[in-house]
């Protein structure tokens, strides 16, 4: 399906890339190339199991947790498997993306990750970046003492639907600031402005129309937004 043309960026947008104190993103195909859950269904050799479900959940009245709660379950991630994962992921951050968060900071920009995803899988990644475990909100994997699952830490926001604008609102009081923006590929993340003040869509691994369509601005590559940061 061809997606519109990349939108030409608004005064507004760009004055918010320029002025925004805080920036969330998204990890799964968005920071990262590859979406977590999919990599441990693989590794535990679930993969074509987790697909179905997920298509299911995609077209039905699943919630987010009880989506989250079943491919968990087939999935079973002891917490060697999801050490393994780690271990044989190379070179899974997105182009840009490391370039993108210096420039930010160098802006006086506070950088965030907001996630579905799993901790362990996104930290030592994160840590590539400069990005450190306070800085990230995601889902916490439980394990026993024998290191098998035993479930997922219900307490984080973003394991229900909507989790990702509690998550902005916690950080924005939290730190006080003025001006977020949230950069996702996907309607969850579309769903945390408010409380950020703009949402940028992010295809640069999957896209998406609908969440073209929903965007303030909408872009295949973080180069894209360097380049405002970088004018002058």
């Amino acid at each position: 399906v061809a997606l519109p043309a990349a939108r030409a960026i608004s005064a507004k947008v760009k004055m918010a890339i320029r002025n925004c104190d805080c920036v969330c993103f998204d990890v799964d195909s968005t920071m990262l190339k590859v979406e977590g859950i999919d990599e441990l269904a693989r590794k535990a050799k679930k993969g074509d199991q987790v697909r179905e479900l997920t298509r299911k959940a995609m077209g039905g009245n699943m919630s987010f947790r009880e989506s989250l709660t079943k491919r968990l379950n087939i999935i079973q991630p002891t917490r060697k498997l999801v050490e393994d994962v780690v271990k044989d992921s190379k070179d899974i951050i997105t182009p840009g993306f490391k370039d993108l968060v210096a420039e930010l900071r160098a802006n006086e920009c506070q950088v965030f990750l907001v996630s579905g995803g799993f901790t362990h899988l996104i930290e030592p990644e994160a840590a590539k970046c400069g990005i450190s475990p306070d800085h990230i909100i995601a889902n916490q994997l439980l394990f026993d003492d024998n290191g098998d699952y035993i479930g997922f830490d219900k307490t984080c926001p973003t394991s229900e639907s909507m989790g990702k604008a509690r998550a902005l609102s916690m950080i924005k009081e939290r730190h006080n600031f003025t001006k977020m923006i949230m950069i996702g590929d996907g309607m969850t993340d579309a769903e945390a402005r408010p409380p950020a003040d703009i949402f940028i869509g992010f295809g640069g691994n999957v896209k998406r129309d609908a969440v073209c369509e929903v965007s303030d601005w909408y872009i295949t590559s973080f180069s894209s937004i360097l380049e405002v940061l970088k004018e002058n």
